[in-house]
């Protein structure tokens, strides 16, 4: 069974009407060989990457890929930081300057672990989740389809398809039995 762990928790600030603090939520899959950081985004530091991989005895160089669930600043600008991963995005596959699209709705990355579309915030048909099982039930790495433990905001500012965002949600509390929103912690999905 794949494990799926937060590396950091991610927030969303609001300082002033000028200044706003931001950074997703980033986690780690792991399934067999494979090693997943889910959105590397905007942290203060590397160096929180690290010290958080420590813990599962890993470095930046043991990563094999990067996940990222739509193309937003705050849940993409690390993602050089992980030199030797492969990246997987809503449309495929990129290493360096090569790139092999694949814009299937469900696509398995690794033993029980799967992309899968979930349109509607950002680029409309590039927004992807990330499902895992785990011994504990399937996980989805939901990024801004919510942005908090919530399920909010309700109405997402970024929307670009409010009925297919609609859709997305649905469809994932459906599939998850716990979800990991894009700036927040685990939550338990109860039915």
């Amino acid at each position: 069974m794949a494990q799926v762990d937060i590396l950091i928790k991610g927030y969303n600030q609001e300082v002033s009407e000028e200044l706003h603090k931001y950074a997703s939520t980033t986690t780690l899959v792991r399934s067999g060989e494979f090693n997943i950081v889910v959105d590397p985004g905007t942290h203060k530091s590397t160096d929180l990457y690290v010290q958080a991989l420590k813990k599962f005895n890993l470095t930046p160089d043991d990563i094999t890929h990067v996940f990222t669930t739509h193309e937003h600043l705050d849940h993409t600008r690390d993602i050089p930081f992980f030199k030797n991963a492969t990246v997987i995005d809503g449309v495929g596959f990129h290493k360096a300057d090569e790139h092999r699209f694949d814009e299937s709705k469900e696509l398995g990355i690794a033993p029980g672990v799967k992309r899968i579309a979930t349109p509607g915030h950002g680029q409309e048909d590039q927004h992807a989740s990330l499902l895992v099982d785990t011994d504990k039930g399937v996980v989805c790495v939901a990024g801004d389809l919510w942005w908090y433990e919530d399920f909010t905001p309700v109405d997402d500012p970024y929307i670009s398809n409010p009925e297919a965002l609609e859709g997305s949600r649905k469809k994932i509390l459906e599939l998850a039995d716990w979800i990991i929103p894009g700036h927040g912690g685990v939550v338990k999905v109860e039915r």
